[in-house]
């Protein structure tokens, strides 16, 4: 059946929704699959925007797991399902990974990253926000993810939802940084923890090393020193990453991100950042409604009494382009500024960060 009061006809007959149409259906579908709009798009398009056909061949494939051939649609098409043991199996084996390789070695043209403190300390609606995480990665379908605040349970929940990704912590105990990069996308190489001496909150930075083709990455993830009365302890932390950063072969591109808690005099305190190294915010144009971060006048996560609402720019991402291959910033915005459909929260009390690059 078509969920539609109205149709047209394609040259060969087929239903062609108009653009409502089309974008209910989508819903719909993803709705009730759980799945994204991507998915939803791929099922409904191959079979006539006929909604209940789509449902039936995605849980016909679901259902039969491994790998199904579907042939109900206009051209036969393979689906592959693996869930977090099958995904980690295939990490594993050398005939996959010589594919991933190989994969890897083809210049990229762009790629997506996702940078958000996910407020795993907060237990509040902890389970129903994580969720939300998970659709919102889904949708956006990053290739590299800097996460903050995450904790053994919400990790645990990420690696059995996103099996397509290999997952990087930096620890194992209390709260922690998590790198995540998607296997099909990005080549790990190698990750150090570095630490952080005299943090009290137990911080550190998290360097992951990978590439993306030809394209060199060196990725460092941190959440630094909270609240004000930190600030030396703060631009301490600033000036190891920064060193971290800057000692980095010029032939690699550098990713810097997180929840930096950062306040902008302090980084002219420690003499700003490091040569031919770039804020994203500023050099994709500073725009106004992406300049908060952590705002307590739009996200009502956390309760300020009294008139006064801050909001600070404490989340950033820093990139140091590499000399040859090279990195280049061509969009940033803010994600997770949504409340929960059913629940008067939104997934973070953090806006999350999302950069669009180009390959050079």
């Amino acid at each position: 059946m078509h969920e539609a009061s109205s149709s047209q006809s394609d040259e060969e007959g087929g239903f062609v929704p108009n653009a409502k149409q089309a974008a209910d259906l989508v819903t719909k579908f993803a709705e009730v699959t759980g799945t994204d709009t991507a998915c939803a798009q791929f099922y409904l398009q191959d079979r006539d925007w006929d909604l209940q056909r789509s449902l039936d061949a995605y849980f016909g494939a679901k259902k039969a797991g491994g790998i199904s051939v579907l042939t109900d649609g206009d051209e036969p098409q393979i689906i592959l399902n693996i869930n977090k043991d099958v995904a980690k199996h295939l990490a594993k084996s050398d005939d996959v990974a010589k594919f991933m390789d190989t994969a890897t070695t083809k210049p990229p043209s762009e790629f997506r990253m996702i940078s958000w403190n996910i407020d795993g300390l907060d237990s509040r609606n902890l389970k129903m926000r994580t969720k939300s995480v998970v659709k919102i990665l889904q949708t956006h379908n990053p290739d590299i993810v800097f996460l903050q605040e995450v904790i053994p349970p919400t990790l645990d929940y990420l690696e059995n939802n996103l099996p397509q990704y290999k997952f990087i912590a930096g620890d194992e105990d209390g709260y922690f940084t998590v790198t995540m990069l998607n296997m099909f996308t990005i080549h790990y190489d190698s990750h150090k923890i570095i630490d952080f001496p005299q943090t009290t909150m137990a911080r550190n930075l998290l360097k992951v090393e990978a590439h993306m083709g030809p394209l060199k990455l060196s990725l460092l993830n941190t959440h630094m020193e909270s609240t004000g009365e930190h600030a030396d302890e703060r631009m301490n932390q600033l000036n190891i990453s920064f060193h971290e950063l800057s000692k980095t072969d010029k032939s690699v591109n550098v990713i810097m991100g997180g929840d930096l808690n950062m306040r902008d005099k302090e980084l002219a305190t420690v003499g700003g950042l490091p040569d031919l190294t770039y804020d994203l915010w500023e050099a994709c144009g500073s725009r106004k409604e992406c300049q908060w971060t952590w705002d307590t006048t739009r996200n009502t996560n956390k309760e300020f009494p009294g008139k006064f609402k801050p909001r600070c720019r404490f989340d950033r991402i820093f990139l140091r382009p590499a000399t040859s291959n090279s990195a280049v910033p061509k969009f940033f915005g803010l994600i997770g500024l949504q409340k929960i459909s059913g629940y008067q929260c939104f997934p973070s009390d953090h806006w999350g960060l999302l950069a669009d690059f180009d390959a050079k």
